[in-house]
């Protein structure tokens, strides 16, 4: 134990010292306050983007037409029809696009001209002037028109999980940032105890070390200062989030454009105590079981430029269970993605992103959590094998035979 609190402290410290975290911490402060502020700085030019748009049409046509647009758009102004359409007339009015209204037997006919065609929210104008359509080709009042369109549409969730449509929108954008974090967490230190492993291995400070410590002891404080310094960004990350949203936070009303990092977002019904618990739990077991394997796999190389030739497979499951889990916050009941919540290495993703949205039979939680701890001592076997001879194996990479008589022997 002595030796195990030696070398954990002596690593933990060297490492937050260390350029690499300091940058990464940065870095990934900078993104987080970016992920935060930009949508709100750039939102009223991505919402406004070709919206603002000129009504060429006779005087009645465009008197009916203005207030129905105005409803979703922005109207710049009204000219004439027949009036030439070009850069110039956009300019003038400081639009995006000229919508040509023209009274015909069926009903109008609309014709939009854009400086961007793909800007274009022809959609917007079409049902914005559904009415008008329906007015002139059945010659009803305009009452008569908004009677008929009034249709009463409520949505009811059989979910006892959310009980409204904001609430399982806002659910969903807060499970989606948690498994980005837990990839990015997971992954970045999973890649840097890949790292240390090497870095000791080519420039022998691993023989000084397995001369007086215990092998196992060295693998083992290595993969828990991985994690704690995991813990340490998440808790720094989550803590600006928090402190940047808790302006922002989810009302009753507008859950569904709440910041996910808002305190009422956090702490409110879209993210039980529970989910929190599930993101802890789930994400210890997924970063202690890729970086051992990881750092078991690093013992084996001689030279620091090989750790991408075999970081690269190692990435794989990483990355499924990433993908996975982003498909579980929309489709949480698909078959692929219960099957998925149970496998090790992937169900950190996607049982965290299945309960984050849905209720799980707590059977099915206890099951995932006893795979992935058995899954993690299975890793720590195979890692601390390959960690005691590998890290005494220089030269030239070693063969799959090599590894598996390395498995097989008894010490």
């Amino acid at each position: 134990m002595n030796d195990f609190i030696t070398v954990y402290s002596g690593d933990l410290m060297r490492r937050v010292k260390s350029r690499p975290f300091l940058i990464g911490l940065l870095l990934g402060t900078l993104a987080i306050v970016a992920m935060l502020k930009l949508p709100t700085l750039l939102a009223p030019t991505i919402v406004n983007q070709g919206t603002r748009l000129v009504i060429v049409a006779d005087a009645p046509l465009a008197a009916q037409a203005r207030p129905l647009l105005a409803k979703t758009l922005t109207v710049k102004g009204v000219v004439p029809a027949g009036t030439t359409v070009d850069r110039a007339l956009l300019k003038r009015f400081d639009a995006d696009s000229a919508v040509s209204i023209v009274e015909v037997k069926s009903g109008i006919r609309v014709t939009i001209f854009a400086k961007n065609p793909t800007s274009v929210p022809s959609g917007r104008v079409r049902a914005a002037l559904l009415p008008l359509q329906v007015q002139h080709s059945t010659h009803l009042t305009s009452a008569q028109i908004a009677a008929a369109l009034d249709a009463n549409v409520e949505v009811r969730s059989l979910s006892t999980k959310f009980h409204s449509v904001n609430q399982a929108v806002a659910a969903q954008g807060i499970a989606m940032t948690l498994v980005v974090f837990l990839y990015f967490l997971i992954f970045m230190n999973s890649q840097f105890v890949m790292s240390a492993v090497a870095e000791e291995k080519t420039s022998r400070i691993a023989e000084l070390l397995i001369a007086s410590v215990d092998p196992m002891v060295l693998l083992a404080a290595k993969v828990l200062v991985g994690a704690t310094l995991s813990v340490v960004q998440l808790l720094v990350w989550v803590g600006i989030g928090i402190a940047l949203g808790s302006g922002g936070g989810a009302t009753s009303a507008g859950a569904a454009n709440a910041n996910p990092f808002s305190l009422s977002g956090l702490l409110g019904n879209t993210l039980s105590p529970e989910v929190i618990l599930a993101f802890g739990v789930f994400f210890i077991l997924g970063f202690l079981q890729i970086s051992t394997v990881y750092a078991g796999v690093a013992s084996l190389i001689s030279r620091t430029e090989d750790l991408g030739s075999i970081s690269g497979p190692m990435f794989i499951p990483t990355l499924a269970g990433y993908f996975i889990g982003g498909l579980a916050v929309s489709a949480p009941t698909l078959p692929v993605v219960t099957i998925t919540s149970f496998v090790p290495l992937l169900s950190p993703f996607v049982m965290f992103a299945r309960m984050a949205v849905s209720h799980v039979p707590l059977w099915q939680i206890g099951i995932s959590i006893a795979l992935n701890l058995l899954a993690l001592w299975a890793f720590a076997w195979f890692a601390g094998k390959l960690y005691r001879v590998g890290m005494m194996l220089y030269g030239r990479p070693p063969k799959f035979a090599q590894v598996w008589e390395i498995l097989r022997s008894p010490s």
